[in-house]
């Protein structure tokens, strides 16, 4: 799929369910979008427009985020966007089972 196809459907599901963040849906782990140093970027909260990244420093002990910034999903990379993807359509799938667990 093609990078432009992939932020489509990205932006698809997003528009019709909502920003979510990675523990809506029981993620293990987020997507990497970059490191420096001891510091490495996760996309853990997708909004329309793109994502916020959370920045943890892994050796550190807190677990809370060091910085946070947004990044467009253009600015990705493919392999970065279909990371992300495949949470949205794990998300998409979570609330078709409840919209239709609260029709019945």
């Amino acid at each position: 799929m093609q990078k432009k196809a992939v932020i489509k459907r990205i932006r698809k599901i997003i528009a019709e369910f909502g920003s979510f963040d990675v523990n809506e849906i029981g993620a293990e782990t987020s997507p990497c979008v970059g490191s420096l140093g001891n510091y490495v970027g996760l996309a853990e909260y997708f909004k329309p427009q793109g994502v916020q990244v959370n920045v943890y420093m892994p050796s550190g002990f807190s677990s809370d985020p060091e910085d946070e910034y947004d990044v467009d999903y253009e600015d990705l990379g493919k392999d970065v966007l279909e990371e992300i993807l495949i949470l949205c359509e794990e998300y998409e799938a979570e609330q078709l089972k409840t919209e239709k667990r609260i029709s019945n």
